[in-house]
């Protein structure tokens, strides 16, 4: 994702942004294929995390991914972290076929 090393908060390649529109926070990269761990690391340090479920302190996050782009996303009123890949992402709408 950019950084040094891992598990690196003070990263910023790896800061999120926050999207004024739905108040979610989302990080997108291009990640090769592999089984991947990941949690939300606030402010820059470990001292307020969040992992599966929304836990603070919780356990780390798997992600399995076929590699390609993924973005992440945290919502700060839930505490909720998840990431998702193009295939994972709804497509256009299509009008039916008649």
């Amino acid at each position: 994702m950019g950084c040094p090393g891992d598990w690196q908060p003070d990263c910023r390649a790896a800061y999120m942004t926050l999207d004024p529109a739905d108040k979610i926070w989302r990080h997108s990269a291009v990640l090769p294929a592999g089984s991947y761990e990941f949690k939300a690391a606030l402010n820059g340090s470990w001292d307020e995390n969040y992992g599966a479920g929304g836990a603070l302190n919780g356990n780390n996050i798997t992600l399995d991914h076929p590699g390609g782009p993924v973005t992440f996303r945290y919502d700060n009123s839930t505490h909720v972290l998840s990431a998702a890949y193009a295939s994972q992402q709804p497509g256009p709408s299509r009008p039916p076929v008649t």
